[in-house]
């Protein structure tokens, strides 16, 4: 990939910032550049955490995105001088970096790294509007948030912020760094398990190593009849005063015990059929222009496919597992008199502090 060059002839080297968005491949890519940071460095690829930072599993740039959303000018650049120091190429990823379209809080960075001789480049990820919500909405129920609203709510605060307008989105991105310099990256479940790595170190210009990559697949999304269980699981706990940080490692192992059949493909959908083509219709006008203005025209995601199974509404497949889940702890540690629906609550939480 040609680069800017500048009048001495000299080419710069670049920074790449790998932005997310959110849920699309972001930890698996982090895992990859963690692990194989010392063979990145032999490519001409600089991958570290700064020895100042203390954040976990958010990439090498989470703390450095904080700043730069605190807008402390001084200590940006400070924490950036560390990366850059080498003058060679370098990859800062967080998915945190992300929110910084916002206000035009990037340009700040952009400007600070163009002082130093660099040119910037950000790589952005996007998923399917209607996967990306899905999978939006299960990070909200298992993670350490305190949501436990129903999908429709969520989905209705993602439409009122414009998330799901991804034209919008990335036309403020343009507006601080230049069409010419993002690179958009759409994901697709047709593609294979180390697509968005490989489509990284493409971006980057790195050859790919000899051999498969070895991508495991991280942070895999348990299916969507477990989360809407969990998330009854977790109101009623939050309601009985534990806190979401709590909660989730209960909820962690409530879904690691799913039955065989929750984990079909139909299983792992939030959306009916019919929610899901009338949602892709609302995106289709921003989709259009993203494709035209940031891909030459390519089309940037398959067609949802046409489902194999009879559709069965998430409340009743959530209902199903948790009548099996607590009908089978019921066996063994409550009485054989029918309790009411208060004290099967009240004991479903105490059995969750004590696991």
């Amino acid at each position: 990939m040609a680069r800017p060059v500048q009048t001495t002839g000299a080419v710069m080297p670049v920074v790449t910032f790998h932005i997310g968005m959110p849920k699309c491949a972001t930890t698996t890519i982090q895992s990859f550049l963690e692990a194989r940071a010392d063979w990145l460095a032999g490519q001409g690829q600089i991958y570290e955490r700064h020895p100042e930072d203390r954040t976990r599993n958010q990439g090498n740039a989470a703390q450095l995105a904080a700043i730069c959303m605190a807008q402390d000018a001084a200590r940006m650049e400070a924490h950036l001088g560390y990366f850059l120091r080498s003058g060679r190429d370098v990859v800062l990823s967080s998915e945190v970096l992300f929110d910084l379209w916002r206000d035009e809080k990037f340009m700040p960075l952009r400007d600070a790294v163009e002082r130093r001789g660099y040119e910037p480049r950000v790589v952005v990820y996007l998923k399917r509007q209607d996967l990306w919500i899905e999978s939006d909405f299960k990070q909200h129920v298992k993670g350490r948030s305190d949501w436990v609203g129903r999908f429709e709510d969520l989905l209705e605060r993602r439409w009122s912020r414009g998330t799901l307008d991804y034209h919008r989105l990335l036309s403020a991105w343009a507006a601080q760094v230049g069409r010419a310099a993002m690179r958009i990256v759409p994901l697709n479940p047709s593609q294979p398990q180390d697509f968005a790595v490989r489509r990284l170190l493409d971006v980057i210009g790195v050859a790919l190593p000899e051999g498969p990559l070895g991508i495991a697949q991280q942070n895999v999304s348990p299916p969507a009849a477990m989360i809407e269980a969990a998330r009854h699981i977790k109101a009623a706990l939050m309601a009985q005063g534990m806190r979401a940080p709590d909660v989730a490692p209960l909820l962690a192992r409530f879904m690691a015990r799913g039955p065989e059949w929750a984990q079909t493909r139909a299983a792992q959908e939030i959306l009916s059929p019919e929610a899901r083509r009338d949602l892709l219709a609302r995106c289709a006008a921003s989709n259009a222009a993203l494709a035209r203005d940031f891909l030459g025209g390519r089309a940037l995601f398959d067609a949802p496919e046409d489902p194999d199974e009879a559709w069965v509404p998430l409340a009743e497949r959530a209902e199903a597992i948790l009548s099996t889940h607590v009908a089978q702890e019921m066996r063994g540690a409550l009485p054989e008199t029918k309790p009411d629906g208060a004290r099967v609550r009240r004991w479903l939480g105490a059995r969750w502090r004590k696991t």
